[in-house]
């Protein structure tokens, strides 16, 4: 044929063109059901007064995620990639928070913008959730308007909305639907290729979401090949091994992130076991049966996520954000058991599987502990996962009435007993159960009902389902405003305005700073300024200032040791290691930490010591000048050993730690050239207040800083003994120091603290830090992304068979 006649399409492409086209058209029918539902739920957060910054119980959003917003904004601006941090605590990596820059974009906004942003954040999660369970069940088979039907409900599940207060349970959403495509991606095109970027986003969330996602690949992948082929156990063992090779590399790419967060997990009190729950919860009887008030929350969840109260109002079991996040449209609990009809053997097994294990997870709380290795008695991810499950096999059921099946005495049975759930006579489900929200759900239901049923009858299925998608969207603007706009909120007004984070603790920092620009300092601000309900232990992450207390779920562990050793906080308080003061109620403590200035509300206590000099008042605060200050950095070459100082009182702890380094063993304290101390001098230092002859003595031997960043420290020191340098901040092997340009050993002193050993005389020191296995992970990002070009460009699809019919 000549080149100069074009080419006519064969029926095929033409077929092929038609299809991308409605699927084009499909996709932005979806765009706009899903933009337009969530602009109705947020519409407050939208064009309203309300930020999706809570004051009740959801008080995270405010003491924990906002304030990381911030410090990251700051930190990338002023230091670049996220590394050691003295605003945290009393100093920790915050890499183990980079997969933040990816997964929350505010924070690469200024510190004015994050608050307004989060609603934006949050819809943009939203379609993009939604879009991808669009084609996950598009790709299934499933009618369109049951694909546009299970993208609204996952997409604006309970889950999902309580990712609007709790971000991250959003990026789980996202991350596991975007999972579910990238294997049906490869099972049903061959395409391979989405599966590690989807792995790779998972563990950006944390390293330990990789657990979460093997435990979904190992479920699912299985289960849809023999719905789909049967019993081949070749066929089944080749793709799930395939599938793993390209899990692990997504693992591989995502390493640079992955990696360091392992390392900071597992060096936390959580992670290190130091404070777990293993033991209480691995010894739970198997079979045991959870308590009443799990069971009532358990069955009233699945109606509303508020049928048992909002946010601090909640009467359930746990609290409003560990009790059971099932919620998901009442539609589903309808459908549900429409999914066995006309349903093959193969696939009534694997549903069957699905449904017993979140009975046998709901029932016997073992199962749940087992989910979570023993970690925690809550949901949150496993609710997702059960969400995920219901969602699917309804929209199959959707699907199937939409081409005409549907068993009408299966969904009488099954009105009339969700229905009844609602007026069972059980005193504990009556006390706590909304009326105004039950009313609802019994009228939801019979609309559904009536819609199935009538469209079943007059045989105008794809009519009623229209309806019934319409129905759906008005169903979760009612009930997904309540989750997330009946609830206290931070204004945009507030904002703005002198409160909350922007109180009077601005002016005192900036004129702090403006008198005082040089060295290293700690500030102790008793009342904190968050807006919760809860008090705040992050205030330094947002004004800027070097503090000691600090929120955080995975707190350094040196850190937490310290403050357990000097009795700051209780040992094995699981709470305390995550809510913890620092050091803010002994004001020796506090000195030898470098507390130079106080930020108090009750001036009383400073005005009776003699070591604060009042500076100003700022409306409600009072600011004091600590007259003791100790630099950062102290040298000491008298020790005592771990077992001597634990044995102390607590009073004479605090005098114990100006008077000496605390060491491990008396070994270890030889091996560096140190004095054992007098035990008997420091007690009676302790009872005559010998303050200023101490912090002479100690501000002798202090280092003098020359320079001074959160990851670079110099200065100049003059010793008359070998001894240790202590620098007030939790050790972590990512430190390394110089004496006179040549490697001095880095110590863990002090049952928790950083120590460099020192030669006698004067010396330049020079403390760097780099991110632990940073470098190494950064090189196994780059071997899997190359691994996975090549394996692209070589092996770009599996070859699986067709489906057995």
């Amino acid at each position: 044929m000549s080149d100069n006649f074009p080419i006519e399409p064969t029926a095929a492409n033409h077929k092929s063109r038609s299809n991308n086209l409605r699927l084009v058209f499909a996709v932005l029918g979806t765009t706009l059901c899903l933009l337009t539902v969530g602009v109705l739920v947020y519409r407050d957060f939208l064009f309203g007064n309300a930020t999706l910054l809570y004051k009740d119980s959801g008080s995270d959003s405010v003491n924990d995620y906002y304030p990381w917003f911030v410090h990251l904004s700051q930190y990338i601006r002023s230091e670049g990639l996220p590394s050691w941090s003295f605003y945290v605590g009393m100093g920790q990596d915050i890499f183990f928070f980079a997969g933040y820059l990816v997964l929350q974009p505010v924070c690469w906004l200024s510190k004015e913008l994050i608050g307004p942003a989060l609603v934006y954040q949050h819809i943009l999660k939203v379609v993009i959730t939604g879009l991808l369970f669009f084609r996950f069940l598009h790709l299934r088979r499933l009618n369109p308007l049951a694909c546009v039907t299970g993208s609204l409900l996952v997409a604006l599940s309970a889950y999902m909305c309580m990712g609007a207060c709790w971000y991250p349970l959003a990026d789980e959403v996202l991350g596991f639907s975007a999972l579910l495509l990238a294997v049906e991606e490869a099972l049903t095109k061959g395409r391979w290729i989405f599966l590690p970027l989807a792995v790779a986003l998972i563990g950006f969330i944390d390293s330990f979401h990789l657990y979460l996602c093997a435990l979904c690949l190992a479920h699912y992948v299985p289960a849809r090949l023999f719905a789909r082929y049967g019993w081949q156990p070749r066929l089944l063992a080749r793709t799930c091994l395939l599938l793993a090779a390209a899990a692990a590399l997504g693992v591989g790419l995502g390493a640079i992130l992955t990696i360091p967060n392992l390392h900071t997990l597992l060096h936390s009190p959580r992670g290190s076991g130091s404070t777990s729950f293993f033991s209480f919860l691995r010894g739970f009887p198997v079979f045991g049966l959870a308590p009443k008030s799990h069971n009532v929350s358990a069955v009233l969840r699945l109606f509303s996520n508020d049928m048992m109260g909002t946010a601090e109002n909640f009467r359930g079991w746990q609290n409003y954000l560990e009790a059971p996040l099932s919620y998901c449209g009442l539609l589903c609990l309808l459908l549900l058991p429409q999914a066995f009809v006309g349903a093959s053997r193969r696939e009534k097994i694997v549903y069957g599987v699905l449904c017993g294990a979140i009975l046998l997870t709901t029932a016997f709380p073992w199962f749940r502990f087992l989910f979570w290795a023993f970690q925690g008695d809550y949901y949150r991810t496993l609710s997702l996962f059960s969400i995920l499950g219901l969602i699917t096999l309804s929209m199959i059921a959707f699907s199937r009435y939409i081409r005409g099946r549907l068993s009408l005495p299966l969904l009488g049975a099954t009105g009339i007993v969700v229905v009844g759930v609602l007026y069972l006579p059980w005193t504990e489900l009556q006390s706590v159960l909304d009326p105004q929200l039950k009313n609802y759900a019994v009228i939801f239901l019979a609309a559904y009902i009536v819609l199935l049923g009538a469209g079943r009858l007059a045989r105008w299925p794809q009519v009623a389902a229209l309806a019934i998608v319409a129905l759906v969207g008005v169903e979760l603007v009612l009930f997904d405003r309540i989750t997330v706009s009946r609830r206290s909120t931070v204004s945009k007004q507030e904002l703005k305005e002198r409160v909350g984070y922007n109180d009077n603790t601005l002016d005192a920092i900036r004129d702090i700073k403006a008198e005082d620009s040089g060295g290293f300092y700690r500030i102790t601000k008793i009342r904190p300024s968050g807006p919760g309900s809860y008090p705040s232990m992050n205030d330094a992450m947002v004004f800027g200032y070097y503090g000691t207390s600090s929120y955080s779920s995975f707190n350094n562990i040196n850190y937490i040791n310290f403050l357990t050793a000097v009795e700051a906080i209780p040992p094995r308080s699981e709470q305390d290691t995550r809510w913890s003061v620092g050091l803010m109620n002994d004001a020796l403590l506090s000195l030898f930490a470098g507390e130079r200035y106080v930020l108090a509300e009750d001036p009383l206590p400073f005005q009776r010591a003699l070591q604060y000099e009042f500076v100003k008042q700022y409306e409600k605060d009072f600011l004091f000048r600590n007259a003791r200050f100790l630099p950062l950095g102290l040298g000491f070459d008298r020790y005592v050993t771990q077992n001597e100082f634990a044995s102390m009182t607590p009073a004479a702890k605090p005098w114990a730690l100006l008077h000496a380094v605390i060491v491990p063993e008396k070994g270890d304290a030889e091996r560096l050239g140190l004095r054992p101390a007098n035990l008997l001098e420091i007690d009676e230092a302790a009872r005559a207040l010998s303050l200023p002859d101490i912090v002479a003595t100690r501000r002798k031997n202090a280092l003098e800083l020359t320079w001074f960043s959160q990851t670079k420290i110099e200065g100049l020191v003059r010793l008359d003994q070998k001894s240790v340098l202590i620098v007030q901040t939790p050790f972590d092997t990512g430190w390394s120091a110089l004496q006179d340009d040549k490697p001095a050993a880095v110590l863990k002193v002090d049952a928790g603290l950083l120590g460099v050993a020192l030669d006698a005389g004067e010396h330049k020191v020079a403390l760097r830090y780099k991110t632990p296995y940073l470098a190494f992970a950064g090189l196994v990002s780059l071997i899997s992304a190359f691994i996975l070009g090549l394996a692209a460009w070589r092996w770009g699809r599996l070859n699986l068979p067709d489906p057995l019919l």
